[in-house]
């Protein structure tokens, strides 16, 4: 069955309220990172002023129900009203694993070649050095580690009724297409993420890439 990702960048504190939405609507689960917007001319930029706290919330969820997912979320961030409820967009996956469990191949021919993928891994903080050392055996050059958190779901643990939400890491790695399906797999493979709950990982082809400084 294809999955896809889904994404909606919010103001502060919209990130839970998108979530639980999400999450009633057939969500699994999500991610929660911390972010700040941009201010709306350079000069405002340069003094410091003019920038907003924003939050991205991400999951990943059966193409069956993207749509059901998407129109909540977007119900959930417009709630509040306003111009500024933020922006949302799905991407295909081309592969997804969940830790711990059997895997989930999402992998499908596309008719237009892609020379990039993004290989996003979503593991208890702390895993994704190993993630990455793995990743890096397997031909990856580099990656980027967001510190970010995971969303409670009304199965999970509480402490005096309020739900334990684990802090997570959230590795971002681009790789070649060609080294993309050695890249996931180390990654999968890893002995520390076969624990069941450990995280996901998920890729997903890049359409534009481009080196900023070359």
């Amino acid at each position: 069955m294809s999955q896809r990702l889904i994404a909606a960048i919010v103001p502060h504190g919209r990130g839970e309220e998108v979530s639980e939405a999400a999450n009633r609507a057939g969500a699994g689960g999500g991610t929660i990172l911390s972010a700040q917007g941009t201010a709306p001319n350079a000069v405002l930029q340069l003094l410091g002023l003019g920038t907003t706290s924003r939050e991205i919330y991400f999951t990943v969820v059966d193409a069956t129900r993207e749509a059901q997912v998407e129109g909540v979320v977007r119900a959930a961030a417009a709630a509040r009203g306003g111009r500024a409820a933020g922006v949302i967009f799905a991407a295909d996956v081309a592969r997804f694993v969940r830790f711990g469990l059997p895997e989930t191949t999402a992998k499908e021919e596309n008719a237009m070649e892609n020379a990039t993928e993004l290989v996003g891994v979503i593991v208890n903080k702390g895993y994704a050095e190993d993630a990455m050392a793995a990743a890096r055996k397997a031909g990856a050059g580099g990656g980027t580690v967001l510190p970010a958190r995971g969303t409670a779901k009304p199965d999970d643990a509480t402490f005096f009724g309020v739900p334990i939400v684990p802090e997570k890491d959230t590795l971002l790695i681009l790789v070649p297409e060609e080294r993309a399906d050695a890249v996931f797999d180390a990654i999968r493979d890893l002995p520390c993420l076969r624990e069941k709950g450990s995280g996901i990982a998920f890729s997903a082809p890049v359409g534009r890439f481009a080196p900023l400084g070359g």
